[in-house]
């Protein structure tokens, strides 16, 4: 299993517009550069109370989670309310697409490269599972395509600066994504308070004329809610902590989705307590940028 934080709040934030968006770009081709499993099964540690628990616990109340279709994968997989698989990115975007596209995952992890082709047969997808540096396997994929149009990657790395075999990091690959036009959304986290939207800036400075936006959330405390402390969003949700997506060369309906989403979120989170047990919020922040 290459991904540990599954079903932390941060997968919410990557799942939930995740699987909105591709409801609505529709594409014929999903490019994964970190794909991780397909699916997970779940535990009720604190982390995960406060993040797909809280979450389905309190969509009930709030119509705009309660019709996305990140809700509506959770509760098909799970039918008798409480979650005991999750999916992640991969088998979302197979359940939302179908057999109308085909896939490339790339993840080195064997343990998850195994789960996604069970999880591509069982669902009959045409997909395609590459064991080996998720930027270069997809940079390559983009040389050898003429017509990039109906292509949507997702890009979710562990380390976004760290350069691949080939010298590319996670962030040049979107960058050269985002220049051929291709559909993207890239997850980011960051542990100090200063460096929200940071991913923003940087594909900015990499694309080319396209205009990026990004839907941003950071942890806050209710105790003392005008302190913001560093924290370590690897290991804990914590105050100062956050996560955030930036779309590029989507439709702008999946654009007001995602911001509907985000507000929607920070409501169903709003005094709900933290893995610590103190009270928290979440700031969902919007910003915009083009691309030079």
């Amino acid at each position: 299993m290459a991904n540990r934080h599954f079903a932390k709040l941060a997968d919410v934030w990557k799942h939930l517009p995740l699987a909105e968006a591709l409801s609505i770009e529709k594409p014929r081709r999903y490019w994964e550069s970190h794909a991780g499993s397909a699916a997970y099964s779940m535990s009720g540690d604190a982390e995960r109370r406060y993040g797909v628990l809280r979450f389905v616990e309190v969509v009930p109340a709030l119509p705009r989670l309660a019709s996305s279709r990140y809700f509506q994968h959770l509760h098909a997989m799970n039918e008798s309310g409480s979650i005991e698989t999750y999916p992640g990115s991969p088998l979302l975007a197979m359940l939302e697409l179908g057999t109308n596209c085909s896939y490339v995952f790339c993840d080195r992890d064997p343990g998850s490269g195994t789960d996604l082709e069970a999880w591509s047969t069982r669902l009959g997808v045409d997909a395609r599972v590459v064991a080996s540096d998720g930027m270069t396997a997809l940079h390559e994929e983009l040389l050898a395509t003429d017509d990039t149009s109906g292509v949507f990657a997702h890009v979710d790395p562990y380390d976004p600066q760290l350069p691949g075999p080939a010298g590319l990091s996670a962030l040049d690959l979107a960058g050269a994504l985002i220049r051929r036009g291709i559909g993207l959304m890239y997850w980011y986290g960051y542990d100090r308070p200063q460096h929200r939207a940071w991913a923003l800036d940087e594909l900015a400075a990499r694309g080319t004329g396209s205009e990026l936006w990004c839907g941003d959330v950071m942890i806050e405390s209710q105790a003392e809610p005008n302190v913001r402390d560093d924290g370590d969003l690897g290991e804990a949700t914590t105050p100062g902590t956050g996560f955030g997506i930036v779309l590029a060369n989507v439709e702008q309906r999946s654009v007001v989705a995602c911001a509907e989403l985000g507000a929607a979120l920070s409501t169903a989170y709003d005094a709900a307590p933290m893995p610590d047990g103190t009270p928290g919020r979440l700031d969902f922040t919007i910003a915009t940028s083009r691309a030079p």
